[in-house]
């Protein structure tokens, strides 16, 4: 399948609600190309006073190879326990000592996952990108509602302009923005002609728009 981080915040989202009682903030999420590791997660660990404070999670999932679905899962949620623990200070053996065995071993029995402590990266197949779009560029159309609901969509460049003049038209609309990316994300977005658009969380909207080059159609 095709991965995006949009997919993963859902997923993190639910399982969150679902194992973890809903007290895990939403850590930074980021797709690598990591070839000896399907998941890691880091944060910043600093010293106040005598006791160390834990921030700026993130979690990274690896697309170099070929995974289904259930995988993808599987490997969010191994990096899910490891940040359960530390944000929660619990201490533990090692990385995966005892307190994360116990969590992934209730997960398995309990939920019927297949969570495992390594996962071998012999005879993987590696991913696939031929099916992804050919294109080097994407033309974004960021959108803020006047609710502050947050869109995003990828636009075809000859219908650019016309799109800009109805933006300008729609009352609902409290700010729009033209941008380029290369990001990858924007593979699984259709090209569209008409004023149409996906919704994303704010979290989102605001990586994806500072990490792209803003655009002043001519």
């Amino acid at each position: 399948m095709i991965l995006t981080t949009d997919i993963l915040r859902t997923w993190f989202r639910q399982f969150n609600t679902d194992y973890f009682g809903g007290e895990l903030p939403m850590p930074r999420i980021v797709l690598s190309k990591a070839r000896t590791r399907l998941g890691t997660m880091a944060c910043k660990c600093t010293r106040r006073l005598l006791k160390r404070v834990y921030s700026d999670f993130v979690i990274r999932i690896s697309t170099y190879y070929e995974c289904t679905e259930r995988e993808f899962q599987e490997t969010l949620l191994h990096e899910m326990i490891h940040y359960y623990i530390m944000y929660k200070r619990i201490p533990d053996t090692s990385s995966h000592g005892k307190v994360f065995r116990e969590i992934m071993h209730q997960f398995n029995s309990k939920y019927g996952w297949h969570i495992t402590i390594t996962s071998s990266m012999r005879g993987r197949k590696v991913a696939d990108e031929s099916g992804r779009s050919r294109r080097s560029a994407f033309l974004v159309l960021a959108v803020i509602l006047n609710d502050g609901t947050c869109m995003l969509s990828v636009v075809s460049p000859k219908s650019a302009r016309k799109l800009d003049v109805m933006a300008k038209g729609v009352k609902e609309i409290a700010d729009y923005r033209w941008y380029m990316s290369s990001d990858p994300y924007f593979a699984d977005y259709p090209v569209v002609r008409s004023l149409r658009a996906r919704r994303v969380d704010k979290e989102l909207y605001n990586e994806k728009t500072a990490a792209m080059q803003p655009l002043v159609l001519p």
